[in-house]
């Protein structure tokens, strides 16, 4: 079958084309442009490659292989490729690859650190590590090339250059300053401390770094100390607090100067002691010691050496001594004082002493305490000095003491005077109190010494006595308080005079009696001796003899034998002739009664013995005293008798009464040699001694007796007030009378009278 042909509007317009020669498509264009762009890379990329190093860490925190980037100088210098533990698993090595430029880091002289975020009151460095995360820096100081390194295990604080530099610091004790802490040198921040770390002999040892500008300043001489956070200074001009800066304030500083002749520059690991203080660091001069009898107050490092008032050196040390209670300071002077240190320098402990002779070393308040030397006389320098705790002025007294003449005083028991009271002659001050002791066969006694210039006061019957804080009189109308000055009033004090004839002049070491008071010192005669039977209110130092009311002398001691009351007293020069035999001695004592009142100015006074003179030519030491005087003082001798009583109030002293009057007392009381009853001693005037016959009978008559009767009421008193008792006697209306009483009779005492006892009132005529 054939096919049909087309139609007229079905005609094929096609032509038909030849085909010619075709180059290349431009579709390789792209790749190939790219191939080679990728090639060009590789190359270049290649031709950067520096060399591959090696870091050995103690530990990489936060790296990471084919991240972390190599720092130098800020710039990226390589990159870790790989991190890895090594075989024994103590160390991270990181394998970094470094750029061409950075080949120059892969020297020995390079070092290689983790530089991570360090936030501290010292450092404030890697803060970009916070959000880049941590990475590693390097710094060269070029050597050898070198592809293993060991790293750092923190950042370098300053660069290690061939102008840096280097010295050692070593000290006992350096608690504060550490890594980052500043170097000054006059004020001006020269470098920094690199690391703190221990030597081998176990001390702290700080490696310091000087920048290269400042290396100069640090001589073979230079001293190093101690800068602390602040300074404060507290004296006469104020108070004063530096602070070197901010670094410092947290964490100190050092300073260093070197003082004396300029020696050589230092080299590089120069070694230095460290010094605690400038002060220590300044006195650079020999050591020498001196020793003190009392070293409260010395601090090693702190106190201070002056030469009048200029700091001239420095207590090193201080050491007790096992030989004695004493410490020896080691001291060193600055170089140009070092000869002060010379033969005879004299070493004085400066305190603060505040006395009555004055203020001194008051500025050590602030200070603390200080050493004042006085230069010596220039002869050879020795190598120990004896010192002083005293003050100047104290020292010249206690040379002038030395040359002055020294006393001893006794008594039975020292008083309370305190080392350095004054002594006293006529008001002034002679002499002074050196102390008390207990002589060789442990009595007590006291050192004194008097002024060279008042020797001639102290004469061989000078007499001393010890002066009080204060002294008081007091009498009828009369308030008196003497106080002999401040010193005395606080330490007490000692005078002495002479009264009477002067004797010649005393020596050295001369022993005189101590009395308690001017009044018992100036009773210089012979004790007397006088037996009371009742001493009541005598008081040893205290009690005053006194004729006709005017005091001539003063009981020494008073003390009780077999019943009775001994008294030693001395009499004023001037009165001997009351040492008469017959002499009278009376113990006042107040008394009221209803005959009257006597003896009321011992109230303020005291109570004394009143002194009566005998009409004997002769001389006494013993004498029989009356226990109380009054207006019915009887004179001595009389008639004795003997009451007894199985108990009674009556005492010693007691008046004895006949209708009232006194006609005798009672001298003593004790009890019988039983015991079954007590016994009165009485002693009847002998004028009235024909009044007491045989039948006589003798009644209590002290106090307030009452009797009530129907519708009759009766009190009878034949006193209102007697310390000692009454006793009254009467006789009965007889004739003819009774024989009269002999000495020795005894009498029953009766504890009250019968109604008729007091109405009976015989004639008894006087034999």
């Amino acid at each position: 079958m054939s096919e049909p042909s087309p139609s007229p509007s079905e005609t094929d317009h096609g032509r038909v084309v030849k085909k010619t020669k075709q180059g290349v498509a431009w579709v390789w264009i792209f790749p190939i442009l790219a191939a080679f762009a990728a090639a060009w890379l590789f190359w270049t990329q290649w031709t950067s490659r520096g060399p591959l190093i090696e870091i050995v860490f103690e530990s990489a925190p936060g790296i990471v292989a084919g991240k972390t980037q190599l720092v130098y100088r800020g710039l990226n210098s390589g990159t870790v490729e790989s991190v890895r533990l090594d075989d024994k698993l103590n160390h991270v090595i990181v394998s970094v690859r470094l750029e061409s430029f950075a080949a120059g880091l892969a020297v020995s002289g390079s070092d290689f650190w983790v530089e991570r975020p360090v936030i501290s009151l010292t450092e404030l460095t890697g803060i970009e590590s916070i959000i880049q995360g941590n990475s590693i820096h390097a710094r060269t100081n070029g050597g050898k090339p070198q592809t293993r390194f060991a790293g750092l295990s923190e950042a370098p604080l300053m660069p290690t250059k061939p102008g840096v530099l280097t010295v050692q610091l070593e000290g006992d004790n350096i608690p504060f300053l550490g890594r980052g802490a500043p170097v000054f040198y006059r004020g001006v921040q020269v470098g920094l401390v690199r690391n703190k770390q221990l030597n081998g002999g176990g001390k702290p040892q700080l490696s310091v770094a000087i920048d290269e500008k400042f290396r100069w300043a640090v001589r073979e001489n230079s001293r190093f100390w101690v800068l602390p956070a602040t300074a404060v200074s507290l004296g006469q001009n104020g108070f004063k607090l530096d602070i070197a800066g901010i670094n410092a304030l947290v964490e100190g500083g050092i300073a260093f100067d070197h003082f004396g002749t300029e020696a050589e520059a230092a080299g590089n690991d120069s070694r230095f002691i460290l010094s605690s203080t400038e002060a220590l660091a300044r006195a650079s001069g020999r050591a020498f010691k001196v020793t003190f009898e009392d070293g409260r107050g010395l601090l090693a490092g702190q106190t201070q050496v002056c030469l009048a008032g200029v700091p001239v050196g420095i207590v090193e040390s201080v050491d007790p001594l096992t030989a004695g209670p004493l410490v020896q300071a080691t001291i060193r002077l600055q170089p140009e004082y070092e000869a002060l240190a010379s033969s005879n320098a004299e070493f004085t402990l400066v305190k603060p002493r505040i006395s009555l002779s004055g203020v001194s070393g008051l500025e050590t308040l602030f200070s603390g305490v200080y050493i004042a030397v006085e230069p010596g006389s220039g002869g050879p320098a020795p190598e120990s000095f004896t010192g002083r705790s005293i003050s100047d002025d104290e020292w010249k007294a206690l040379q002038a003491e030395k040359q002055g003449l020294q006393l001893v005083l006794k008594s039975d028991q020292i008083p309370s005077i305190a080392k350095g009271a004054p002594v006293f002659y006529r008001g002034v001050v002679v002499g002074t109190v050196l102390g008390k002791y207990l002589d060789s066969e442990q009595n007590p006694a006291m050192r004194i010494v008097i002024k060279p210039e008042f020797r001639g006061a102290v004469s061989a019957n000078s007499r001393f006595w010890r002066v009080p804080a204060t002294a008081v009189r007091a009498g009828p109308g009369v308030l008196e308080i003497d106080i002999e000055g401040v010193e005395a009033l606080l330490k007490g004090g000692v005078a002495f005079d002479v009264f009477g004839p002067r004797g010649d002049v005393a020596n050295a070491e001369s022993e005189f009696v101590l009395f308690d008071d001017e009044q018992t010192a100036r009773a210089e005669s012979e004790p007397i001796h006088i037996r009371f039977d009742n001493g009541r209110g005598l008081v040893a130092g205290q009690s005053q003899l006194r004729y006709l009311g005017v005091p001539v002398g003063m009981v020494e001691d008073v003390r009780p034998v077999d019943g009775q009351v001994h008294v030693t007293a001395r009499l004023d020069n001037g009165y001997e002739f009351l040492r008469r035999e017959g002499s009278i001695f009376s113990v006042v004592r107040p008394n009221i009664s209803l005959q009257g009142v006597s003896g009321l100015e011992t109230l303020v006074s005291g109570v004394y013995i009143e002194c009566t003179p005998g009409v004997s030519r002769k001389s006494a030491d013993n004498f029989v005293g009356i226990s109380s005087a009054g207006s019915e003082d009887l004179p001595p001798g009389g008639l004795s008798l003997r009451l007894t009583a199985p108990s009674t109030p009556i005492n010693s002293g007691a008046a004895v009464l006949y209708r009232g009057i006194g006609v005798g007392r009672v001298t003593s009381k004790k009890l019988a040699a039983n015991g079954s009853e007590v016994v009165l001693e009485v002693s009847i005037a002998e004028s009235y001694a024909h009044l007491v016959r045989s039948n006589s009978v003798f009644w209590d008559a002290s106090g307030l007796k009452a009797s009530v009767g129907f519708l009759k009421f009766r009190i009878q008193t034949e006193t209102v007030m007697s310390p000692d008792g009454r006793i009254s006697f009467s006789t009965p209306e007889r004739t003819p009378l009774a024989m009269a009483a002999k000495n020795g009779d005894t009498f029953q005492l009766h504890s009250s009278p019968k109604s008729d006892w007091i109405t009976w009132n015989p004639t008894i005529p006087k034999e």
